[in-house]
């Protein structure tokens, strides 16, 4: 009987893991930067997934404030934190199959101490007392909602819940009126809670205890709440165009990070349509996203595959006597950072493109085996894209560049020691003939 019952419950153990390994099935990767609001200081937060089953964590960013994290395939919600910043959470919603890596790009807003006469976020609570709070005073303070970029005052909805008097008042801000003016009779600690449709709410408390006569104004910053599209386009080839725009409106601005992926700021609940053209030559494949959600939206595409131009070495000067030759270019450990002793060559390549119209460049990433697969597949992507942008920051056209990551796929020596890791940490630039029919 034990024995029966031993192999019923290891039948059962296995089954539930089989079932457990299908709730957190994964579904492609995300990826991308997060900084504080400004954009330029990198944060290293903590990313985790809501699902139906619950919360997963995925990961965190690096020094830099580059992650790439897996992506389950039941995400509803993408939860970012950071210590002394304020908690994000932005729906994720998944148009159509996901494969490969998304891109985005995310931006925190700093919490605000704890002190007297100034909101700050209720996380940041800590004990406080007020003394002599039953004496009667009139302190009158004001209370603006701006954006938190563009410092614009914002229509909102503010609403103040006061301890001492166990009451709730709310106030609407309007174009016509976008201050709030509140004349407070007595020292009290409140909650202030300020919403703003398109915007996160902001949840502070305020401890009034001067008696002071004079009026002062609170300034909320609210951080505008994402809705971002981001699409992997697969079988992406060099030269490839894509474009997005609405109805009646002219082209929206992408980001590109390579040829197959893109990213973008959108409205929400405006449809959009994406056009993807393999060359300037095709025929434009248009794809139309009807009201887009708030939040992330992730899109994968597929174009049809055509032949990679051939690899082809330059070993003699043309045109004005300027020479250029295939090379392969170092990094540091997990640094894309563009090394200061690879300009001069990358200058006298770019100067051999632009006099040599029928020629073009492979740039191919390559990472050590160090590390998650995923991050090393990115850091590669990173290395490219660096070099790619200062190629066209002197002129190259984008078109020129056939630009691509592959992490520690392709080792050119073991990643046993030290030295054969460097070598291994590295981009090879290649001259290549275009294709004809694609100038």
């Amino acid at each position: 009987m034990k024995t029966r019952l031993y192999i019923i419950l290891l039948l059962f153990q296995a089954a539930f893991q089989g079932v457990t390994t299908s709730l957190h099935a994964q579904c492609g990767y995300l990826a991308g930067k997060i900084t504080d609001i400004s954009g330029a200081t990198p944060l290293v937060a903590s990313l985790s997934a809501k699902t139906d089953q619950g919360k997963q964590r995925l990961g965190k960013s690096d020094s830099l404030g580059v992650f790439n994290v897996e992506m389950p395939c039941q995400i509803i919600e993408l939860t970012i934190e950071c210590p002394q910043f304020q908690t994000q959470h932005i729906p994720v919603n998944i148009d159509g199959k996901t494969e490969g890596t998304f891109f985005i790009s995310l931006a925190m807003m700093p919490l605000g101490k704890q002190t007297s006469d100034e909101p700050y976020a209720q996380s940041e609570q800590k004990h406080f007392e007020l003394k002599d709070s039953l004496k009667a005073v009139s302190i009158v303070r004001r209370i603006e909602a701006r954006d938190a970029l563009s410092d614009q005052r914002l229509p909102a909805e503010i609403c103040l819940y006061y301890t001492q008097k166990q009451k709730k008042d709310c106030f609407a801000l309007t174009t016509d009126r976008p201050r709030a003016e509140i004349v407070f009779t007595e020292k009290d600690i409140v909650a202030i809670e300020v919403k703003s449709a398109g915007y996160q709410a902001y949840n502070g408390n305020l401890i009034l205890d001067k008696t002071d006569q004079e009026p002062r104004t609170y300034i909320i910053k609210l951080n505008r709440q994402r809705t971002i599209l981001s699409v992997n386009i697969l079988q992406a080839q060099p030269g490839i165009l894509c474009r997005l725009w609405s109805d009646g409106q002219s082209d929206i601005g992408l980001n590109r990070v390579n040829d197959g992926h893109y990213f973008a700021e959108l409205v929400p609940g405006r449809s959009y349509k994406l056009g993807i053209a393999p060359t300037s030559s095709a025929p434009e494949l248009v794809t139309a996203m009807a009201s887009v959600r708030e939040g992330i939206t992730v899109k994968t595409l597929r174009v049809a595959e055509r032949p990679a131009p051939a690899i082809t070495r330059v070993e003699t000067p043309v045109a004005r006597g300027i020479t250029a030759s295939d090379k392969t270019l170092y990094f540091p450990r997990s640094d894309y950072k563009l090394p200061m002793q690879s300009r001069t060559y990358l200058d006298s390549v770019a100067m051999y493109i632009l006099e040599n119209k029928h020629k073009g460049l492979r740039i191919t990433g390559h990472t050590d085996n160090v590390g998650n697969a995923g991050l090393n597949l990115t850091l590669s992507e990173y290395r490219v894209r660096v070099i790619s942008r200062y190629l066209i920051g002197k002129g190259v056209p984008e078109g020129a560049i056939a630009a691509v990551g592959v992490g520690s796929k392709f080792p050119v020596r073991p990643n046993d020691s030290e030295e054969n890791r460097r070598m291994n940490r590295r981009v090879e630039v290649q001259i290549i003939d275009l294709d004809p029919k694609s100038n």
